[in-house]
Formats: structure tokens, sequence, C-alpha cells
């Protein structure tokens, strides 16, 4: 019986951990998995078990939280911009991303304003350097982000370590015969290791930095990002 939060960390965990190797063995989606077991009685049953988990009271909630975690946070296994979006929803509590966006990003250089004149065909003298810091512009009084190439992979990683410091400080409280269990910041942080390998971002990498830092994003031909506040 599940009675303390060291009880349910454990059977989170453990669930978890048979989840993975049920998915891995059968290479079934979370949603299609949600169908199979918690759609299907006799399914369920049989999971619980083949793992010695029939008798656990309240056990079922822990598969159906478990179940739903992944079919939330791994459908496809594609992190969507709508998922960036509530990622930085008041919702999820998120702060602002810009504070820890151009974290190990070097200062721009003359190299990004060659970019920039390419790019709007204009001279080097019409570009003038705001915050070479954070690689902001100024041409004809529009104010430009560009990034090169290879920078969005260090843009690429804040993001994926800013969702990080933010998941291991969230808290789960669940009820359980009408008892509050609060469930460990290891769950989250398990379920965000697997996550990491198996999402792909770089697809809506430049429109989630663009809808961050307050503009539109294009990209030239060498695939460096232009972001033009509005």
């Amino acid at each position: 019986m599940i009675k303390t939060s060291e009880d349910a960390n454990k059977y989170y965990q453990l669930v978890n951990q048979y989840i993975d190797e049920y998915v891995e063995t059968w290479n079934i989606k979370p949603t299609n998995l949600k169908s199979y077991l918690l759609g299907n009685k006799s399914n369920l049953l049989k999971f619980l078990e083949r793992r010695g988990l029939s008798e656990v009271s309240n056990i079922e909630t822990v598969l159906s939280d478990v179940i739903d975690d992944r079919v939330s946070m791994f459908k496809d296994s594609v992190m969507t911009f709508e998922n960036f979006k509530f990622l930085e929803s008041n919702e999820f509590q998120i702060l602002d991303l810009r504070t820890s966006l151009f974290k190990g990003v070097q200062k721009a250089s003359i190299d990004h304003e060659k970019i920039l004149a390419d790019f709007f065909d204009v001279s080097l003298s019409q570009i003038d350097v705001i915050n070479s810091d954070e690689h902001t512009f100024s041409i004809d009084n529009d104010k430009i982000y560009v990034f090169s190439n290879s920078e969005k992979l260090i843009l690429e990683e804040n993001i994926l370590i800013h969702i990080y410091n933010k998941l291991k400080d969230q808290k789960l409280v669940i009820n359980i015969g009408n008892q509050l269990i609060e469930i460990s910041s290891d769950v989250y942080l398990k379920t965000y290791e697997d996550f990491k390998t198996k999402m792909t971002i770089k697809d809506e990498l430049s429109n989630y930095i663009a809808a961050c830092l307050g503009g539109e994003f294009k990209e030239d031909n060498a695939g460096n990002l232009i972001i033009n506040i509005m």
C-alpha cells in the first residue's frame, strides 16, 4: 500500500522503469500504450501481475499518472513549438529564458556584421552595434539579432538546461486515499533525461528563439539566424 512519500517515490520510479522496458521491448508509442493498458482492464491486470504489482493498493493511479506523463511529453518523440510555449507559460512557472539564453555565446564580431551586410545588401557602415554580448545590431533604426549556424547549437543547449533547471524544482502532490503525498523531483528528472535523448527541437529552434526575443526570424543560405525585432 502507498502511504508515504517514500512509498510513492519508490513505486513511481519502479513503474517508470517497467514502462521504459515495455516501450523498448514492444516499440510502442505512449498514446497506443495508454489505449492498450488503461483502456483494457484485462491487459492492465496482466501487466501488473507479471511485475508483482497487482496487490499494491492504488498502483493503478501511479501507472495512469506515469503513462499520462509519457503521452504529454513523448508523443511522437518530438517537442513542438506549442510544447515550448506551454513550458514558458505562467502555468509552468518558467522565468524569462533570456536571462540564460546567451550563456556561452561569444561576443559578436565583424563576421556577424558581414552576415547582416550580405543578407540585407547594405554596407558595413550602415550597421551599428547595439550590444555585442547579445548580438544586437541596428540597421535603419531596426533592431536585429544575428547568430551563426554554430552558435545556434549553444542556444539549443541553453534552452535544454533552462528547462532542466525549472523541472528539477517542480513539485507534484497527488491524492491517494484522501492522503496528499509529495512526489520527489527525481521522478521528473528521470523523465527529462529520457525526454532529452528522444526529442528533436532543431526544426522549431529558430522559431522559439525568435519568440523569446520578441521578433521574427529569417535564415540565410548558410543557416545563420537573423531576428528582426518588431
